[in-house]
């Protein structure tokens, strides 16, 4: 078991993509619940974004800022954790596995504030451990708008765990024509 909280970024109007990318199939199941199934082993799982997904019962955190960006997503989590250590995983990562997790998980350190895979030289944001006492930061970064994850991770004390041996699972599926090339991947 993972004593943490994982919440899935869900997002909202998925411009790019053209449908809720959750809501995406790669063979007979979502999007989502593909990343719910990489989330398996942590103690909760909750979902972040604009609306509310009727289909799943799983709790639901309303994003209610107007700013969309992953650190809203972050902020949104992290006033709501009742955990120390938050993983914030997108549901634009489908090839996700719960092994990777289990992995960072066991990257933690005391006094470290984020445990972040880092494919190719690339900190993958989203998809990472944060800790609760980056809210204030969080918060701050937010307020002045300065909303790059990248930043605010760098901003922090922060264990980078690579996977560039693992490329495929740190796929972004941002376009149908994305979600192809993933569907590719699994033949």
């Amino acid at each position: 078991m993972i004593e943490a909280a994982a919440y899935i970024l869900i997002g909202g109007q998925s411009r790019r993509f053209g449908s809720p990318k959750w809501k995406a199939r790669i063979g007979n199941e979502t999007v989502l619940n593909r990343i719910l199934y990489s989330c398996k082993e942590f103690e909760t799982q909750q979902l972040v974004g604009k609306y509310r997904p009727s289909e799943y019962k799983v709790p639901f955190i309303q994003d209610r800022h107007k700013i969309q960006a992953p650190i809203i997503g972050l902020h949104t989590a992290l006033q709501q954790s009742k955990h120390d250590w938050n993983l914030i995983i997108s549901c634009d990562l489908p090839l996700m596995t719960n092994i990777i997790m289990e992995r960072l998980w066991g990257k933690r350190k005391t006094g470290s504030d984020v445990i972040i895979p880092i494919v190719n030289d690339m900190l993958q944001t989203t998809c990472a451990f944060y800790h609760r006492k980056l809210l204030d930061l969080c918060k701050a970064r937010i307020q002045n708008n300065m909303l790059s994850l990248n930043d605010l991770v760098r901003a922090s004390t922060y264990i980078e765990v690579d996977f560039s041996d693992q490329t495929d699972a740190f796929l972004n599926m941002n376009t149908q024509e994305d979600l192809v090339s993933i569907k590719k991947k699994l033949l």
